[in-house]
């Protein structure tokens, strides 16, 4: 579900929805919900500013509850605030919210504009406005006064949500698509091949590598530049940040559950620090009186975590303590927290002579795990050539395998095509590809291949090969395909391109979430 939801979520289109379905919510969600419009007075003015057009705290707010609700709807119940935490929600609300302001100023700057006529009939057409399919001037009033406090206001909104819309078909007008790329996509898609292969993986072979010290003496002398540029691509594994080994105890309260149950979980959080402060251990208190699920049965532990990890004020509370202090009750978004501190480790770097040895043994063990999966494919690809025998038959699944090595076997990619951006279950291997669409259904391909997780050996296992006789039927809806492809490109491109030159200034509380949430249910 995370990948589904985080496809969606890069989609600049995602917007265009909300124009059309933000009066669905005012009628789904009944009178008096108001969005999001009602959030902490305390909240920061601006969210954004857009080459000097601000983007207020209420609109980001609105934007990111009508989100939510979206996802929502999709994945059910389900959806919750730390999913959507986790799939950085808040930062999608605010580049969709960018966006379509750079793209409003572009439609500003040509003469894009919404006629009357046009605005009224997006109104009367909206089945949000209907009763027994005629437009009713009374829900209309109602639902949009309630929402967004007149008809004017919402007109307003709606009249800018039309111009950002038909800017970006205007956009989408100048894709065009020819004949001959419909053939050629047509043949590229037609033409498909279902490997079988067998992959002798680097990690399992890495851990057999045992060098001498000699050895990994001799390769730290001859391969200085490796190894330092090893140490400058991977500084965050010796460059090492301030971290905390924690436990906590959370008594769950919702936000917007109102004043009573926050003060009454409160008091329960302080009972809870009281009986540790008189002696009761921690993570036995936690197992029984915890509302987090995730922690509860390991006594709140926590382990190790950052800074930027978790919610701000818990990560203020953590970092602020020292090894052995209980601190709390601290509020977040999901409750009150009472943690105890076991553990802190200061930064530090470790400086590259310090790792120069270290680094060489771990390169010099990739490069024998490489050597060692080679020399096993070649081997695997003789012996399927001298007994002509397929790979699945070399290389059964194994009923109890003790190590990876002896669960290598045989495994199949399934029908792709030409136009896949790596051959499934394999990774990128342009080699390996090229030469599976120059095969035929048996052949095995003629040498061992490099992938990103190891060697392969591969083989065709079906073959099938455009019919000119399907082109006609399948020609207008692959043109329609890749007419969109070519404009959502088209699109991203030019949105990209906006924002590289605009001048855009994020309040990065709002991303974060260190502002106080939307007052809206948002479960």
């Amino acid at each position: 579900m995370l990948d589904i939801l985080r496809a969606n979520a890069r989609s600049v289109l995602t917007y265009v929805l909300f124009g059309i379905i933000i009066v669905v919510f005012v009628v789904s969600f009944g009178p008096g919900s108001r969005g999001c419009s009602g959030g902490s007075a305390s909240a920061p003015a601006w969210a954004a500013k857009v080459n000097g057009t601000t983007i207020t705290a209420a609109d980001f707010d609105q934007h990111y509850a009508q989100l939510f609700r979206l996802y929502q709807a999709r994945a059910g119940q389900a959806f919750s605030r730390e999913l959507a935490d986790q799939l950085g929600l808040r930062k999608v609300a605010m580049d969709q919210l960018v966006e379509r302001e750079l793209v409003l100023q572009q439609a500003d700057a040509h003469g894009v504009a919404v006629s009357d006529d046009e605005l009224s009939r997006a109104v009367k057409e909206n089945p949000a406005f209907q009763t027994d399919g005629r437009f009713d001037y009374d829900l209309y009033k109602r639902a949009v006064t309630n929402y967004f406090g007149s008809p004017a206001k919402y007109e307003e909104r709606l009249r800018r949500d039309l111009a950002y819309g038909k800017m970006l078909a205007l956009l989408r007008e100048t894709s065009k698509v020819s004949d001959d790329e419909v053939k050629e996509a047509w043949l590229s898609e037609s033409d498909r091949v279902n490997l079988e292969f067998v992959r002798f993986p680097y990690a399992a072979l890495k851990t057999e590598q045992k060098p001498t010290d000699a050895q990994a003496q001799a390769f730290m002398a001859a391969n200085g530049p490796r190894i330092e540029k090893f140490y400058k691509d991977n500084t965050a594994r010796y460059d090492l940040k301030k971290r905390v080994r924690a436990r906590h105890i959370l008594v769950k309260a919702d936000e917007a559950a109102g004043k009573a149950v926050d003060e009454d979980a409160k008091k329960k959080a302080d009972a809870i620090k009281a009986r540790i402060e008189k002696g009761e251990d921690f993570a036995k208190v936690a197992q029984e009186t915890s509302d987090d699920p995730g922690s509860k049965d390991r006594g709140g532990e926590l382990g190790f975590f950052g800074q930027g990890v978790m919610a701000k004020p818990f990560e203020d509370a953590a970092f602020g303590a020292k090894p052995g202090a209980v601190v709390g009750p601290t509020r977040t978004r999901f409750g009150w927290h009472v943690l105890q501190v076991e553990e802190v480790q200061e930064p530090k770097v470790i400086p590259l002579e310090q790792a120069r040895a270290d680094i060489a043994r771990e390169l010099l063990q990739g490069d024998l795990a490489r050597k060692a999966a080679e020399a096993r494919a070649a081997e695997a690809l003789a012996t399927a050539k001298k007994t002509g025998k397929p790979l699945a038959e070399l290389f059964p699944a194994a009923k109890e395998a003790k190590s990876p090595l002896e669960q290598v076997a045989a495994e199949s990619t399934g029908l792709f095509g030409a136009t896949a951006a790596a051959v499934p279950r394999v990774g990128p291997s342009p080699e390996l590809e090229a030469d599976a669409f120059k095969a035929s259904a048996g052949q095995l391909l003629p040498r061992v291949y490099e992938t990103p997780q190891g060697t392969v050996v591969a083989q065709v296992k079906d073959r099938q090969r455009p019919d000119p006789a399907q082109f006609e039927a399948q020609k207008q809806d692959l043109a329609a395909r890749l007419r969109d492809r070519k404009e959502s490109q088209a699109e991203q491109a030019w949105v990209k391109a906006l924002r590289a030159q605009a001048k855009v200034k994020v309040n990065d509380a709002f991303t974060r979430g260190n502002v106080p949430a939307p007052n809206v249910e948002l479960d």
